[in-house]
């Protein structure tokens, strides 16, 4: 297994659920098959340097923090405002960003303080060079106007590129196959029950459950 980047133009989904091996795999890029790369909320992962739309602006991918994107902003939406929950105040773009970007810091120097109290030496009362190393590798450089944000939704345009992870095939013994193919049928059911409630199950979905388990459930 490797990981790649290709876009998602370059992307064919699979429309049911497909295994290799015991791997539930997204799609595919050409003959390979692949699993997104996916971040908080299956948010799909853009490579660094991707320019991304945001409320109060656009920026680029600068970096990544706790499953989330960081994201330099380097124009400002000049029609943004944000009103708070009491409705008194009012902040524009710019002012938004700063507000993420302090609380950004403020998470940081967090992480920097737990991190140096657990671990700094008793004798020195500082980190070792190996846990100072581990430390800074860690903690993300950022600008004045990076925020870090969890996008929902589509969020990327077919061109933009994304990691995703491709996954060998195996060669697999009649009772491995046997096994993966179960693996798709108890994911194929699960999808159906959740819909079956005052829910037609789509046809794709159907037709396969059919195809799997005939008239006597056997597949």
């Amino acid at each position: 297994m490797a990981f790649i980047t290709t876009t998602l133009n370059d992307f064919v989904g699979t429309s049911t659920p497909t295994f290799i091996g015991t791997t539930r795999i997204d799609g595919y890029v050409g003959d390979n098959p692949v699993v997104l790369r996916k971040m908080q909320g299956g948010m799909l992962m853009p490579v660094l340097g991707t320019t991304l739309a945001l409320p109060y602006g656009s920026g680029k991918v600068i970096g990544y923090s706790d499953e989330k994107l960081l994201v330099d902003v380097t124009e400002f939406n000049g029609d943004y405002e944000f009103i708070n929950a009491d409705e008194t105040e009012i902040y524009d773009a710019s002012e938004t960003v700063a507000r993420r970007n302090s609380a950004l810091r403020t998470s940081l120097a967090t992480i920097i303080s737990d991190y140096s109290r657990v671990y700094k030496s008793e004798i020195t009362g500082v980190l070792s060079p190996n846990r100072q190393a581990k430390l800074d590798s860690y903690i993300p450089e950022i600008t004045e106007t990076t925020v870090c944000v969890a996008l929902e939704g589509q969020f990327l345009k077919g061109s933009d590129k994304i990691v995703a992870q491709t996954i060998a095939k195996p060669k697999l013994s009649p009772s491995e196959i046997r096994k993966q193919r179960a693996l798709e049928v108890a994911e194929i059911q699960r999808i159906a029950d959740a819909m079956l409630e005052d829910e037609v199950v789509p046809s794709d979905v159907q037709d396969e459950l059919n195809e799997m388990y005939g008239d006597d459930g056997e597949f």
